[in-house]
């Protein structure tokens, strides 16, 4: 899409409005659970300037008309029409407008997880944490539109218009969110088949591991009791899990106990030592260590800026 695009996004201002019915409310599509934040008509004045912050969500920022200036990782960049950037979450930025000229666009926010049930469709989960990976691999850098995510979202604000129903414009966000993907520096319909290519057994033994890691996390894990579960020497299991998941066994496992951490973090009073016990870390200061690196932040800062026992 050039720079010279033309579109009055002010004639949607009214159908963004629509849309925030459909915010804080989550959709399960195999195994990928997705909870809209928010989408936004933005129109910038010239001092429009927002400091240095981080969110624990994804964010998504498109520009119709004029350019804005957005600084991340260090690295300040322009972005003029028909660019935009994904920010994943815990990625430090600031946004600015220069030369006295604001800018039109579209802004929007989500999170995304993998539901850790399990059902027949086994292939799924895999396929759906894979998937997460690349959507997780759309960088900072502005990205060109080639018409597919401008296209998609003004057919949803149509939608929104034409008075379709909540779980329609759910899937229709829920679309434009996987179309990101395609950006991302993964080949997805390589993964897929890839994904499909692989033995029926190997892919059992993925599953059946994961499945252990989330029966068990709490517990003194480590990657040979996790090899011994499934019956296969650990260096064969190290293969098949980062082949198919795209981390290793151990990273995988620290993954589940944070994310059941910063839930507890979130929706408990229990104090830091507890929550480490429950979550599978040997030490209260291990697991604030690891927490603050993965997370960005530390449990206690997380506790006070995610507590929903406040609200």
């Amino acid at each position: 899409m050039s720079e010279n695009i033309k579109i009055n996004l002010s004639d949607y201002e009214d159908d963004f409005m629509l849309l925030n019915k459909i915010c804080y409310k989550d959709i399960l599509v195999n195994n990928i659970q997705l909870k809209i934040l928010g989408i936004h008509y933005m129109d910038t004045d010239p001092d429009w300037n927002v400091s240095k912050h981080k969110h624990s969500f994804f964010e998504f920022h498109y520009v119709t008309n004029n350019y804005v200036f957005t600084t991340s990782n260090g690295i300040k960049r322009k972005i003029t029409p028909g660019h935009f950037y994904t920010l994943a979450p815990g990625v430090l930025h600031s946004h600015c407008q220069e030369n006295g000229i604001g800018h039109t666009g579209f802004s929007m926010r989500w999170e995304i997880m993998t539901n850790s049930a399990f059902n027949n469709e086994q292939l799924n989960l895999i396929k759906s944490k894979q998937l997460i990976e690349s959507i997780y691999a759309t960088t900072s850098e502005p990205l060109t539109d080639d018409g597919t995510i401008l296209n998609g979202v003004l057919n949803l604000l149509k939608a929104g218009r034409q008075g379709c129903s909540e779980l329609e414009l759910q899937l229709a966000f829920f679309q434009i969110v996987l179309k990101l993907s395609k950006y991302a520096n993964q080949n997805l319909s390589e993964l897929k088949s890839n994904i499909e290519s692989d033995n029926s057994f190997d892919n059992n033994i993925v599953i059946n591991t994961i499945q252990f890691i989330e029966d068990n996390y709490y517990q003194d894990i480590n990657v040979n009791d996790v090899a011994n579960s499934v019956h296969v020497s650990y260096s064969h299991l190290s293969r098949l899990f980062k082949n198919s998941v795209g981390e290793t066994v151990n990273q995988y496992i620290k993954k589940v106990r944070l994310k059941k951490a910063a839930y507890l973090l979130k929706c408990t009073n229990k104090d830091m030592s507890t929550i480490a016990k429950e979550v599978g870390f040997n030490s209260e200061y291990y697991f604030c260590n690891d927490f603050k690196k993965n997370i960005g932040m530390s449990p206690g800062n997380y506790r006070k800026s995610n507590s929903s026992l406040s609200e």
